[in-house]
């Protein structure tokens, strides 16, 4: 398995660390999340994957800390991102960004909606969020759908990169399922 980089843990905890980026630029954390841009930039002698899965193994190990901090730092390195909340169970992504969760990926694969899901943030330029929606009853029939693959096609059209924050592996089986549709994957 390829080493992108390390995290060091936030040991203060009156800090958000899902904005690091965002927030303290120059901090050492920042510039670990510049690293593993600069490790997934050079990844491929045929240019970067452009669709990432973010996993891990169990909860609560940093999975969208390290989306929205890898979102932020493509962004501001003039890359289009997109970030796509796929835990349909337990989302996170609406509340580090302070959106709406009322509609999102759930309502537009379930038929409800329409694509009016994606959300610009006004705060960093070129980077644009999809929540997750409420919880649906059947996630993993959700993602699994070829809505969902056409939706991530037109996404891959759009940005220059499409970050999807899943669930944990060892949980459920959404992550599995959505690896063979990406063109990488972090744990």
């Amino acid at each position: 398995i390829t080493v992108l980089g390390t995290i060091m843990q936030l040991k203060d905890r009156k800090k958000e660390p899902e904005k690091m980026v965002q927030l303290d630029p120059l901090s050492v954390m920042s510039e670990s999340y510049k690293a593993i841009r600069t490790s997934i930039l050079l990844s491929s002698a045929e240019g970067p994957p452009k669709k990432l899965l973010i996993t891990s193994m169990s909860p609560k190990e940093g999975k969208s800390t390290v989306c929205s901090n890898l979102a932020t730092t493509l962004a501001d390195d003039n890359k289009r991102v997109v970030l796509i909340d796929c835990d349909l169970r337990k989302s996170r992504v609406h509340k580090i960004f302070q959106l709406d969760n009322e509609e999102g990926l759930s309502t537009y694969l379930s038929g409800a909606f329409g694509e009016e899901i994606i959300y610009d943030d006004l705060t960093i330029a070129n980077h644009s969020i999809v929540p997750s929606g409420p919880a649906p009853p059947n996630p993993t029939e959700l993602l699994g759908s070829k809505r969902f693959k056409d939706f991530l096609a037109k996404l891959e059209k759009e940005y220059d990169f499409v970050l999807l924050d899943t669930p944990p592996i060892l949980s459920v089986t959404d992550s599995l399922l959505l690896s063979n549709i990406v063109d990488g994957m972090i744990v």
